[in-house]
């Protein structure tokens, strides 16, 4: 008899978290659901947990205990919150709930964090973020970013963050846990927080990113490819950043590549 897998969803009250654990939950696995506020979705037990305070934080982890399979990651907020909100929720947050989960999953279990195509500069902004990758607390974190650029876009460099920390975790899960570690990347979803996205990014960048792949992800566009990422399919992806917009971000690249 095949064991039930044990599945924590951040950020699943509402959007891709709740799409998400309701995939799992129809997969057969059990579902802890943890959110800062709860939601309609009912799939298995829920936790209330601030990602912001990191005792909450440490108090969750300790109450689980071991023996889990998957933390999948969604839980995250548009640049229209406070700087310091946006980078400990998105990207800190992130780090302190997948570096506690690791010693307390199973070998060949599965971490998937959700970034975002505004993070795919991370490549070449990877100098630029380290001082945030060295920060630990929320209060170093508001220290680097009153250091930063403030017309760069936070939510930009939050997903950036996410997904250098991720790729640098994902060596170390797989080789000290056998836990594998990968990110999934969206383009504009259509969830409640749309309409922040349109006002913090500009509703012209959203309404080109549509026009280009001709309609917006929906919930059900992302959630299968967190699913399947935490599969035993995926058994052989380690430190990859899965791109699901529609091939907006493609689109992008070729136009640039044929203006050379």
């Amino acid at each position: 008899m095949t064991q039930q897998r044990k599945v924590v969803v951040v950020g699943a009250a509402s959007g891709i978290g709740a799409a998400a654990a309701l995939r799992f939950h129809a997969d057969g696995d059990y579902v802890l659901g943890v959110d800062q506020h709860s939601g309609p979705v009912s799939v298995g037990d829920f936790e209330k947990v601030d990602l912001r305070n990191r005792q909450e934080v440490d108090a969750f982890l300790a109450r689980i205990g071991p023996g889990w399979d998957v933390l999948a990651h969604v839980a995250g907020v548009p640049g229209t919150h406070p700087a310091t909100d946006v980078l400990a929720v998105n990207y800190l947050g992130f780090r302190w709930m997948a570096e506690g989960m690791l010693p307390l999953m199973r070998r060949g279990g599965s971490i998937v964090g959700v970034g975002s195509i505004a993070g795919l500069a991370w490549q070449q902004r990877a100098a630029d973020i380290a001082g945030l990758l060295g920060a630990d607390t929320v209060a170093e974190v508001a220290a680097w970013q009153a250091g930063q650029d403030p017309n760069y876009p936070v939510y930009s460099t939050s997903k950036e963050a996410l997904l250098v920390f991720a790729k640098k975790l994902a060596a170390i899960a797989w080789n000290d846990h056998g836990v594998r570690v990968n990110t999934v990347s969206p383009g504009p979803v259509e969830t409640p927080i749309l309409r922040d996205f349109e006002q913090s990014m500009g509703k012209d960048v959203l309404d080109a990113a549509r026009a280009s792949v001709g309609r917006h992800a929906t919930v059900a566009d992302i959630a299968p490819v967190i699913t399947f990422l935490s599969s035993s399919d995926a058994s052989w992806v380690v430190g990859q950043d899965i791109q699901v917009d529609g091939g907006f971000a493609n689109a992008m690249l070729t136009s640039m590549l044929a203006a050379v």
